[in-house]
Order: C-alpha cells, then sequence, then structure tokens
C-alpha cells in the first residue's frame, strides 16, 4: 500500500515538473529578414574601403600613424567582407549584426579623425609628360622599276611603331587630381556613406555624429559604386497648379 502511495506521489511530481517545463517562457533569437539588403550594402563597404585603401597604399605612405591607419582602414573591408561570407553561410542574429556594424563604425570613426589631419600625398610619381603616340620610321632610299620584268628594287622602309594611345601633357597637378587631400576625402566620404546606410539598415541608432561629418559634406557626396543589379529609379515630376490650369 505505501509502495504504491510512493508511485502515485512520484508521478504526480513528475507531471507538475514537466508542466513547469512547458509552461517556461521560451526566448526566440531575433533573425536578420532581409539578408540580400544587408549582402548589398555591405558589398558597398567592401568596395569603397577597397578604394580608400588604395588611395592611402599608393600617395599616402609618408603621412604620420599610416601604418596603424591602414591596418585599421584594412580590418572594415575585412570585416565586411567576412559579413557577407557569414550572411551566405546560414542566418544571421540581429544583434551580432548591430554589434559587427558598431564595431566597424567605431574604427572608421578613429580613421577619420586620424586623416584629417592629412595633406596632401605623395604624387612624384604621376606622369609629367608624354611623348607622341605614334611614330613613323622612314628609311631613305631609290626605288628603280625594271621593264618586262615587273620588279622593283630599292624600295624605302617605313616602319611605324605605336607608342600606345595619346596622353596630354601634364602642365601641373590638379588639386582633385589622385593624390591630393580632396581626393582623399572623397574616399573618406564613399566610406562613411556606406557605414551609414549600412547602420541605419541594421537599425543601429544613438551614435554620435562623426566630427568629420560637417567636412565631409561640404566636399560633396560621393558616388557610390553602381548596382548591375537594379535598374535605376526615375523619379516622377509632379506637375504644378500652374500647369494643371
Amino acid at each position: 500500500m505505501r509502495t504504491r502511495r510512493s508511485g502515485i506521489k512520484a508521478t504526480a511530481t513528475i507531471g507538475v515538473f514537466v508542466l513547469f517545463i512547458t509552461a517556461a517562457p521560451v526566448f526566440a533569437v531575433d533573425i536578420i529578414d532581409d539578408p540580400m539588403q544587408i549582402d548589398d550594402r555591405a558589398a558597398d563597404i567592401v568596395t569603397t574601403s577597397n578604394s580608400l585603401c588604395w588611395e592611402m597604399h599608393r600617395y599616402h605612405q609618408q603621412q604620420p600613424e599610416f601604418a596603424q591607419t591602414y591596418r585599421s582602414a584594412k580590418e572594415i573591408w575585412s570585416r565586411a567582407g567576412e559579413m557577407r561570407e557569414a550572411l551566405r553561410a546560414g542566418p544571421v542574429e540581429t544583434d551580432v549584426l548591430k554589434r559587427q556594424v558598431t564595431e566597424m563604425n567605431d574604427i572608421f570613426s578613429r580613421v577619420e579623425a586620424t586623416m584629417s589631419k592629412w595633406g596632401p600625398g605623395d604624387r612624384s610619381q604621376l606622369a609629367t609628360n608624354s611623348g607622341p603616340a605614334q611614330r613613323t620610321v622612314v628609311t631613305p632610299g631609290t626605288e628603280v622599276d625594271l621593264p618586262f620584268i615587273g620588279l622593283r628594287v630599292g624600295r624605302p622602309q617605313v616602319i611605324v611603331t605605336d607608342d600606345g594611345p595619346p596622353q596630354l601633357e601634364r602642365r601641373r597637378l590638379h588639386p582633385n587630381s589622385p593624390g591630393s587631400k580632396r581626393s582623399l576625402e572623397r574616399e573618406l566620404a564613399a566610406v562613411r556613406v556606406a557605414l551609414n546606410d549600412m547602420l541605419e539598415d541594421a537599425g543601429v541608432t544613438g551614435l554620435p555624429a562623426s566630427p568629420d561629418s560637417d567636412a565631409a559634406a561640404a566636399v560633396g557626396p560621393a558616388p557610390k559604386p553602381p548596382v548591375t543589379d537594379a535598374a535605376p529609379a526615375n523619379p516622377k515630376k509632379t506637375p504644378s497648379k500652374e500647369a494643371k490650369e
């Protein structure tokens, strides 16, 4: 009798425990609902940061703190590429994306602060002049026509050499040319635009404004890499009231 009661109590206890576990709240993980959009934003960051790294490597190696700043800029490029690989490997949590994008923004803010103190780069390797695009070399000589035979002897030799497409002479270095201060600012502005788009799509809010945002805006908006998969949107003009009348 006692054994039966003990079994009933044990069964009741297990049942209550199972009900408690079933009633416990289950916390769902928030997954990115549009990975293609995030992948497009990451591709923009990869393209713009890669262009910035090339600009730095070619013309600004003599600048102060170049090595550390270049590594930081290349880290942004590397992280954006890893983000694209993670999106292709499987679902990505929204919180993980926010943390990664915030870290990338912090790294770029430090890059901006350092590069804002840089001046024009070293453009001594740029071409200063160019020769003619095409040259014709003629060896003088006499030409004799032998009758009844149909042969010509002593024809002058003509050699045409192609030195490539014609190039304009560079009389001075333009302030907008590669390696200039403005060119560097355009590269920085392009990365900033790509990062801001990613921050907005990832839902990251409450970040302080970049100290160089006003300077980047003064330079003008940087062109984004073209999107080949989507057709450009054509804005529709709204007719004015005078045209309707």
